[in-house]
């Protein structure tokens, strides 16, 4: 009894974390308790809070926070092949960095959960909008693709142009769409702006994300060394993590509904350059001749940004890039995005959707 109460004290930590483990899996099977009492109840004010606590710092705490855990790690790496050297691998030293690990992995697992995470398991924009995703029609495809190429054709006036807009402009326009998408959308209030560069830069293209989300200190992080023409919907998809919306195809889609609200044509021509893309693909693969009937039909400034965008990434492809995209596919499977990074492109599903149910986009 006494080797037990011991145990028991010398792993309290490990203990008491692995027990809310269960609590929190099973929260999150219940998407409606999710929706109603996380993510429209608990949620806005852990992110509001993260957002007025970091967001006033001009550059990014997230980024910050992970070199430090890099840095972190490589020192306690470093100290245990010391430690093993001179003491050897005795059964106490293993418990010990194998503890610690646990902890590490769980309480990361846990305030990921609390902080963000269980927004994965909402019933989300579906709900909200009362939305009903049928299997994409041919027909509706091109249909959808056609508005979207006239729209992008008729806010092409920026077209190559966006290298002129300073990014903080970028950032206050992204805030703004939020502000004017509340007035229609309630569910979309966006207080506390916290919108950031990535002090990654560069080296964010080799790894192959434009933007992301850290759901510790609540910032949206926007990859600025991008092709501008993908910089005013990156911003506005970051904030729809920021407000909720965990899935990256309901995240592309928010980011739309926000950006189309803009007074900004150059909002306006990123957003609808972004989603004709991918609208596009996925006619491409139920039509080819349509889908390049299309592209031809671009004006030439239009399509004078695609080529620019392919140029970039041929330019950074990478064997990292590639390793990234397997590790991003596997992290996006395990939180309830069965397709990976294909879920991205599910965003036509919900335009389709939107078109069908509002009668237009």
């Amino acid at each position: 009894m006494q080797g037990y109460l011991k145990f028991v004290r010398n792993n309290a930590i490990l203990l008491f974390l692995a027990a809310i483990v269960p609590a929190i899996h099973l929260l999150s099977l219940d998407d409606e308790w999710v929706e109603a009492h996380y993510s429209a109840g608990i949620y806005p004010h852990i992110g509001g809070f993260l957002r007025a606590a970091f967001g006033w710092i001009p550059f990014s705490m997230g980024d910050m926070l992970y070199l430090l855990i890099i840095a972190i790690m490589v020192s306690l790496l470093f100290q245990g092949i010391l430690s093993v050297k001179k003491n050897g691998w005795s059964a106490p030293l293993q418990w010990r960095y194998l503890k610690a690990a646990l902890i590490l992995l769980i309480g990361t697992y846990l305030a990921f959960n609390i902080l963000w995470g269980l927004n994965y398991n909402r019933l989300g924009i579906a709900h909200q909008l009362d939305l009903v995703r049928d299997d994409m029609d041919t027909a509706q495809l091109r249909v959808l693709t056609t508005r979207l190429r006239d729209k992008t054709n008729g806010f092409s006036s920026h077209a190559g142009l966006l290298t002129d807009i300073p990014t903080e402009r970028i950032f206050q326009g992204a805030v703004d769409c939020y502000a004017r998408a509340e007035a229609e959308f309630p569910f979309l209030r966006y207080r506390h702006p916290s919108v950031k560069r990535s002090l990654f830069g560069v080296i964010g293209n080799y790894l192959g994300y434009s933007g992301y989300y850290n759901p510790f200190t609540a910032e949206a992080q926007i990859n600025d060394a991008v092709p501008n023409v993908l910089h005013p919907f990156v911003a506005c998809h970051e904030i729809a993590h920021q407000i909720g919306y965990a899935r990256e195809d309901e995240a592309n889609f928010v980011g739309f509904l926000a950006a189309r609200m803009s007074a900004d044509t150059a909002f306006l021509y990123s957003a609808y350059f972004d989603m004709f893309l991918y609208a596009n693909a996925a006619l491409y693969r139920m039509d080819s001749t349509a889908a390049n009937m299309n592209m031809r039909s671009l004006r030439p400034e239009v399509q004078r940004d695609i080529v620019k965008l392919r140029e970039f990434r041929v330019k950074y492809q990478s064997p990292v890039e590639k390793f990234i995209d397997a590790a991003y596919d596997r992290y996006l499977r395990m939180n309830q995005q069965p397709e990976g990074t294909l879920t991205y492109s599910r965003v036509v599903r919900w335009l389709m959707a939107y078109m069908q149910t509002y009668g237009d986009i």
